[in-house]
């Protein structure tokens, strides 16, 4: 079953997540291995990202190889964020592009 998970960094500025984000990509591919699902936006207080993923191993793998690095290289610290776990049951989605659709 695929698990979901949502972190949120109530601290950070959307130029931190610019940093990380230019780290992460540095390290490996976008999405990470075992990610199915990325989304990230500003929150009201600093951002919140959305992931779903098919184990909770590649999300700790992902967190400690390549999330931790990037975060301590942008002068942040993961121990800011929140984490929250739930066991994805469905996931229905339309166009995720934003582009306009025919009539």
């Amino acid at each position: 079953m695929a698990i979901g998970h949502i972190f949120e960094h109530p601290t950070g500025a959307p130029e931190d997540y610019q940093r990380v984000m230019e780290h992460v990509r540095s390290t490996g591919p976008v999405p990470p291995e075992g990610a199915r699902l990325v989304l990230s936006g500003q929150a009201e207080q600093g951002w919140r990202v959305i992931t779903v993923w098919d184990s909770r191993a590649d999300i700790d793998r992902f967190f400690a190889e390549r999330l931790r690095p990037a975060y301590e290289a942008a002068g942040l610290s993961l121990d800011d964020g929140r984490r929250t776990f739930f066991e994805v049951s469905g996931l229905v989605a339309g166009d995720l592009t934003g582009a306009p659709q025919p009539a």
